[in-house]
């Protein structure tokens, strides 16, 4: 039987009274601290921090770096100056998404976020890719722990814990610091709807800052309340939204492509959708009008038709309703539309919403 892999905040989150679960490629994760619920109302009305060690941690080093990744990644990196990132995805040949990526600018490095189900697949591209370039490709996802902070007070409390003169404002500005002689590397994100951040420092330093942050009376939050905000928020994860079944723009991941730019891998059908025709099927939110909750994959119809699947489903806190991310037709995709959902107790009628479902 293979071991569960369990991340540098194990322990602690063990003494928090965390409730465990296998999740993402193997992990041993806290899905939650108290309920998912209160968790997720947490991170809307103040703040919440999450363990993010599991996800996947690339850093690429040498001279050739930046160009070598502009050259196969789908948005722009020879553009970014350090202190700098941007969402990228790399793709087939075909167009479809093999992974998706935070990208971020160091003056030593250049570093990547993955899933933890495309860490493998992303440096294994990668890597086959580096011929006469001067780049050094490494798997750091050992190395290097993480800590998200989400919330409205989450800017007050990065500055002050990581002593920063200001927290980063755009999204994916990164910025780096010393602290009791520990590095922190803060990198602002907004996957939640809220504003929020990722503390990135080694993993031995990971317990050290986690209390310097729950000192601050902010709230442990498990990946359960993770994933209702995330669903809110309208953020596609990689292995529900995303897979290779997928081209980014039918995930309307726009902001994931610079189309000035010049080839990299699966360019052409990309532009090619992009300017001369459109997608068959477009990511959107569904509002369900029932307690039954769809299955990942469960069909959405139109009438007797067929228009779609379920891809993410759970209850909004926020909503107090069931909702889901889905792919449907275009013939469906205005807001308002009417559709129907297969669950375990039958068809439930939902209506098509644009994302986010939540906005500040």
């Amino acid at each position: 039987m293979k071991k569960m892999k369990t991340t540098p905040l194990y322990d602690i989150h063990r003494q928090l009274g965390a409730t465990f679960a296998e999740m993402r490629e193997g992990w041993n994760l806290a899905a939650h601290f108290t309920d998912a619920v209160s968790e997720h109302h947490a991170v809307r009305a103040r703040v919440g921090i999450a363990g993010l060690s599991h996800r996947g941690r690339l850093r690429l080093t040498g001279e050739d770096r930046a160009k070598f990744l502009h050259r196969i990644i789908s948005n722009d990196v020879e553009g970014l100056a350090a202190g700098q990132g941007n969402y990228a995805t790399l793709l087939t040949h075909r167009g479809k998404i093999i992974a998706d990526m935070h990208v971020y600018v160091r003056e030593e490095a250049l570093y990547l976020e993955t899933a933890p189900e495309t860490t493998e697949i992303l440096f294994k591209e990668l890597d086959k890719y580096i011929i006469a370039d001067d780049v050094v490709l490494e798997d750091v996802t050992a190395e290097i722990g993480a800590i998200g902070i989400y919330g409205p007070q989450s800017p007050h409390i990065v500055q002050s814990v990581a002593c920063l003169q200001s927290a980063p404002a755009g999204i994916h500005e990164n910025c780096a610091c010393e602290v009791d002689g520990r590095r922190v590397m803060c990198a602002r994100t907004d996957e939640t709807g809220e504003v929020g951040y990722k503390l990135y420092t080694a993993a031995d330093s990971l317990e050290w800052l986690w209390e310097r942050l729950i000192a601050n009376d902010v709230s442990p939050v498990g990946l359960d309340a993770l994933e209702s905000l995330r669903i809110e928020a309208g953020t596609p994860k990689y292995g529900a939204e995303l897979t290779d079944a997928v081209i980014p723009l039918e995930a309307e991941l726009e902001h994931a492509i610079d189309f000035e730019k010049g080839c990299y891998i699966g360019q052409e059908i990309v532009a090619r959708m992009k300017y001369r025709g459109h997608p068959n099927r477009l990511l959107r939110g569904i509002e369900i009008d029932a307690a039954q909750q769809p299955q990942q994959n469960a069909p959405v119809f139109s009438g007797d038709k067929k228009v779609g699947w379920i891809t993410s489903a759970v209850y909004s806190p926020t909503l107090e309703k069931q909702i889901a991310l889905g792919y449907v037709r275009m013939a469906v995709t205005e807001a308002g539309s009417r559709v129907q959902l297969e669950t375990s107790e039958g068809r439930v009628n939902g209506t098509i919403r644009l994302l986010p479902f939540y906005t500040k």
